[in-house]
């Protein structure tokens, strides 16, 4: 084990030598990890991971995820294309979100993916008149809105009503359905929200939905699959988890002598701490009682901080046993752009890195080019090797699309 430690070490360092910061780093033994962790669950129902392609749509990635027997749970038509170039069978993927425009629609419905799952119930009829315009019939399923708290930030929790996501019962004719010729209803789908450890929260939305199948087949309306979402957390400064063997134990319970197969959509408990985002610190500044490091990444790289109000764990490379506290900033020009404040950490010094931890979801996926800043290199590690996996833009690729 220590040996594996020194080696990492002696990689990453190679690593740091050979490119240019920011970028980012991932390891793929922790995905495949946290893979194995799912797929080694005993569960004793039919079931299936979908990967939420929006945490991390990074083709090798999806092609790691995928190579384990994993589906993907796409919310775009450019998830949807990425998806089926990583490797993805149709037949294993899935579409979700509130917001389809006709485009994503239509592209989803000529590759004939497993569900569509509607939370709109104006999208029924454009995917029944345009399945029967192509002579074909679509799976699709409902998003539920269960009104369950996941017990999670505000600002992502999903399952509650008044928001966007999901449709409550009493907007849904479930008998309506059998006029529709272009559609088959197969799937119940639901989500609560992200970054969940209350386990009792997730079996409670479960519930929900094997309640309203089950009521639903007494009326003769059979429901194939139940999606069951994701929200698995991975906290960034704490040592709760979610309990997952009482969460395993709970959920056999509810589907016991049940035939449903289920769906869970893990996305960024999959990737999330496979990946750090390596940073260089560009100067230090004193401005009134406050010392200020300046990195070369920022919000374009990492939107999170100022998004969510989160505070990542870091690793400074600074050996000195004196410790300042900092406001750690990027080079953006917006005064949000910080990505730690006040954090007492090793006195440190201009040209040393700064690793921000935990970045594998959601660091590159919500990433941009504001203030023209090309988005970074992407880089994956094993056990042995290192490959590029994203080449850092150019100044040309900031203009590429541009007409003048």
């Amino acid at each position: 084990m220590m040996n594996m430690i020194i080696l990492r070490k002696k990689m990453i360092s190679k690593i740091i030598n050979e490119f240019t910061t920011p970028f980012y780093l991932y390891d793929e033994n922790v995905i495949e990890k946290k893979i194995q962790f799912l797929n080694n669950l005993d569960l004793n129902f039919s079931h299936k991971f979908y990967f939420a392609v929006k945490a991390n749509p990074n083709l090798a990635i999806l092609n790691t995820i995928k190579r384990h027997g994993f589906g993907a749970e796409v919310v775009s038509a450019g998830e949807l294309f990425k998806a089926l170039r990583s490797g993805f069978d149709p037949s294993n993927i899935i579409f979700d979100g509130p917001g389809k425009t006709e485009f994503d629609l239509k592209y989803a419905i000529t590759q004939q993916i497993r569900s569509i799952n509607i939370e709109n119930l104006d999208e029924i009829d454009f995917i029944n008149d345009y399945s029967i315009s192509k002579g074909l019939v679509t799976n699709i399923g409902i998003r539920i809105n269960p009104n369950i708290d996941g017990y999670t930030m505000e600002k992502i929790t999903t399952g509650k009503t008044g928001g966007k996501f999901g449709l409550s019962l009493d907007q849904i004719n479930f008998e309506s359905f059998s006029k529709f010729k272009g559609v088959n209803l197969t799937t119940l789908s639901e989500h609560i929200g992200s970054q969940i450890i209350d386990h009792h929260q997730l079996i409670k939305s479960y519930k929900e939905l094997i309640s309203l199948a089950d009521n639903l087949k007494k009326n003769n309306i059979l429901i194939e699959t139940l999606d069951f979402g994701g929200g698995f957390g991975v906290l960034d400064h704490s040592d709760k988890k979610m309990n997952f063997s009482e969460w395993e134990k709970d959920l056999n319970d509810a589907l016991k002598k049940k035939s449903y197969k289920i769906i869970f959509e893990p996305g960024r408990f999959i990737v999330a701490d496979s990946c750090e985002l390596i940073s260089k610190i560009l100067y230090i500044k004193k401005s009134g009682d406050k010392n200020i490091i300046i990195t070369d990444c920022s919000l374009s790289e990492y939107l999170r901080p100022a998004l969510y109000n989160i505070e990542p764990p870091i690793e400074v490379s600074s050996n000195s046993k004196k410790q300042i506290t900092y406001d750690i900033a990027g080079g953006i020009c917006e005064s949000t752009d910080y990505l730690l404040k006040d954090v007492t950490i090793p006195e440190v010094k201009k040209g040393e890195y700064i690793k921000f931890l935990n970045v594998g979801a959601y660091g590159s996926s919500m990433s941009s080019t504001y203030n023209s800043r090309p988005r970074p290199l992407e880089i994956m590690m094993n056990k042995n090797e290192y490959r590029v996996i994203r080449s850092r833009d150019t100044l040309e690729d900031l203009c590429k699309n541009e007409i003048m």
